[in-house]
């Protein structure tokens, strides 16, 4: 499998957050495992906006 790129990993980790809300959202009847959820994407919309994705100088079309 090759790397991800920082857009596709950019969004893998948004798809992420994103699942794990609604599925915190469904599991409001398990308040410890929701709450961890949440955590879990509070993560990984952090790592997402640490992610630089703005194209290196030499790669832009002229």
């Amino acid at each position: 499998m090759r790397p991800q790129t920082p857009a596709e990993r950019l969004a893998t980790l948004l798809y992420i957050a994103a699942v794990d809300e609604r599925e915190a959202a469904a599991r409001q009847h398990q308040p410890e495992f929701a709450e961890w959820l949440l955590e879990c994407a509070a993560r990984a919309r952090a790592e997402a906006a640490s992610i630089d994705t703005t194209p290196e100088q030499g790669r832009l079309a002229i």
